[in-house]
C-alpha cells in the first residue's frame, strides 16, 4: 500500500497543470469520496474519485486518512487550477486588505433541496443570520468584515443588505471552489465542496448542521482530511 501511494505521488506523468475540464470532473466525483471503500481485487468503477481515476497503481489501495495528511502539500500542488481560474477569482476577491477579514459563505441549494429530505437546505435568511453572528464575533478585532457568497442558487441580494458582500451569481464552479479557499473563514452546510476549500487553502471552516446554531470563533477549524478537523 505504501509503495502504491509513493509511486502515485512520484509519477512523472502527473502534473499540477491539469485542465479545467478534468479538474471540474474530479470535483463532480469528489462528493462520493466519503463513501469510498476499496477491497483487495475489487473492480474499480468509473465513479471512484481522485487518484484512482488517474492512476491504476491505486487499484489495490484502501482509503487511508494518514496518507492524505502525510501528502497534503503534494495534493494541493497536484490540484492547483490553471492561472485563468486565479485571474477570475481576483476580479471578485480583491487582494487582502489590511484590517479586513474575508468570510466565505457556501450557500448550497440545488440537490440539497431534496438530499436527506432537505435536512441541510437553508433559506438565504438563515445564512444572513449566521453572517450577522460572525460579524458580531469579529467586531472586537476592529477589522472590517466582508463576505464572499458562493452558491448554485439565485436570490435577491437585498436579503444581505447592510453586509459587505463580495458576490457574483453564476460563477464557474472552480472559481467558487478556489475563491472560498482564499478566505480567512468559511461556513456552510456539510459538504465536500467547502471541505476541499478548507483543505486546499488551510482555512478554518464551520459546518452548519442546523438552521439554529450558536457558535464561537473557536468552532472554526481547518480540515486536514475528509470529515477530519485539526
Amino acid at each position: 500500500v505504501k509503495e502504491g501511494f509513493t509511486s502515485y505521488c512520484q509519477d512523472t506523468t502527473l502534473r499540477p497543470s491539469i485542465s479545467c475540464k478534468l479538474l471540474n470532473m474530479t470535483i463532480h466525483f469528489v462528493d462520493k469520496f466519503i463513501h469510498l471503500v476499496l477491497k483487495p481485487g475489487e473492480k474499480i468503477p468509473l465513479h471512484k474519485p481522485l487518484g484512482i481515476l488517474f492512476n491504476p497503481k491505486w487499484k489495490e489501495i484502501r482509503y487511508d486518512k494518514g496518507y492524505i495528511i502525510k501528502h497534503a502539500e503534494y495534493l494541493r500542488y497536484l490540484f492547483t487550477p490553471d492561472e485563468e481560474i486565479w485571474q477570475a477569482i481576483k476580479k471578485i476577491v480583491p487582494s487582502p486588505i489590511e484590517n479586513t477579514v474575508t468570510v466565505g459563505v457556501h450557500i448550497r441549494g440545488g440537490d440539497y433541496r431534496t438530499y436527506l429530505k432537505g435536512r441541510y437546505f437553508y433559506e438565504p435568511e438563515v445564512y444572513r443570520k449566521y453572517m450577522v453572528q460572525i460579524n458580531e464575533l469579529l467586531e472586537p478585532t476592529n477589522k472590517q468584515v466582508r463576505f464572499l457568497i458562493c452558491t448554485n442558487e439565485t436570490f435577491d441580494p437585498v436579503i444581505f443588505k447592510g453586509l459587505n458582500i463580495l458576490y457574483q451569481q453564476g460563477n464557474d464552479i472552480l472559481v467558487d471552489l478556489y475563491g472560498l479557499s482564499c478566505c480567512d473563514y468559511l461556513m456552510g452546510p456539510p459538504s465536500t465542496f467547502s471541505q476541499w476549500a478548507s483543505f486546499y487553502g488551510k482555512v478554518p471552516l464551520k459546518l452548519l448542521y442546523s438552521p439554529n446554531e450558536t457558535f464561537s470563533l473557536q468552532d472554526f477549524k481547518r480540515i486536514i482530511t475528509l470529515d477530519t478537523f485539526e
